[in-house]
């Protein structure tokens, strides 16, 4: 009986250190020039603005899509409460303020989870071989990669948007539970 508790603590600890260690390495990722589209996942908006979090995911989407300007950009989100608007329409407002056209942003309004936020967008894409840029916080990189091959996106990278401070290995640890139960729940399979 030890001997098996001390296997599963030993891959408990594995299995947490590759999760973590996933979520690390993808924190400076940058994407590929050029990409057919970008999804930005959504974030809170505050009435009608963005959150910090989301402004800098709308920043590092914003940067992309100059640079890139066959770019299509899918915006990702849906109204929750305390939202006066779907986090979508606050992300294309800030992007057509940003001197994005609108024909190039197409919103996705019904989404509440990471899972959905790929799965809804990625009815948008008709294109089987498209390359897709996940533009989320750094620490969302890893889960949010995984979870778009997983539902077929299978030519997706990460953008990371910056996100430190205190709370940065908070959300790692977030990451590896919600990883976890999405693993679980069967929605990265």
């Amino acid at each position: 009986m030890k001997t098996a508790v001390s296997a599963g603590a030993i891959l408990f600890c594995l299995y947490f250190f590759l999760v973590e260690l996933g979520v690390l390495i993808c924190l400076p990722s940058q994407g590929k020039e050029n990409l057919d589209y970008i999804i930005v996942l959504g974030a809170a908006v505050y009435g009608t603005e963005p959150s910090p979090v989301l402004q800098k995911r709308l920043e590092t989407a914003a940067a992309y899509l100059k640079r890139n300007q066959d770019t299509v950009v899918i915006v990702s989100g849906g109204q929750g409460p305390g939202e006066d608007i779907s986090e979508a329409g606050c992300m294309e407002t800030f992007l057509l303020e940003e001197g994005i056209c609108k024909s190039r942003i197409i919103r996705e309004e019904k989404s509440e989870t990471t899972v959905e936020n790929i799965r809804f967008s990625g009815s948008h894409i008709q294109e089987q071989e498209a390359s897709v840029g996940i533009v989320s916080s750094n620490f969302h990189i890893f889960r949010a990669v995984v979870t778009a091959r997983s539902n077929g996106l299978k030519h997706a990278c990460g953008i990371a948007a910056p996100f430190g401070g205190l709370l940065l290995p908070h959300y790692a640890v977030r990451e590896f539970l919600t990883f976890t139960f999405d693993l679980i729940s069967g929605n990265l399979i």
